[in-house]
């Protein structure tokens, strides 16, 4: 009895742990995202205000 009490705690850790992820994955992943495509549009826009620039 106590082996089957065992495996349901075990079994609702997994799930509360899966679903602490999945949260965790879905605020961090479109931060790293925005800073990727953030960094990217300065390294456009340096390129273009140095190729444009006539000294």
């Amino acid at each position: 009895m106590s082996k089957k009490r065992y495996n349901k705690k075990v079994n609702i850790g997994w799930i509360v742990g899966a679903v602490g992820v999945g949260i965790v994955l879905t605020f961090i992943v479109p931060i790293w995202g925005w800073i990727i495509a953030v960094g990217a549009g300065l390294i456009f826009a340096g390129w273009y205000i140095i190729e444009h620039s006539h000294h």
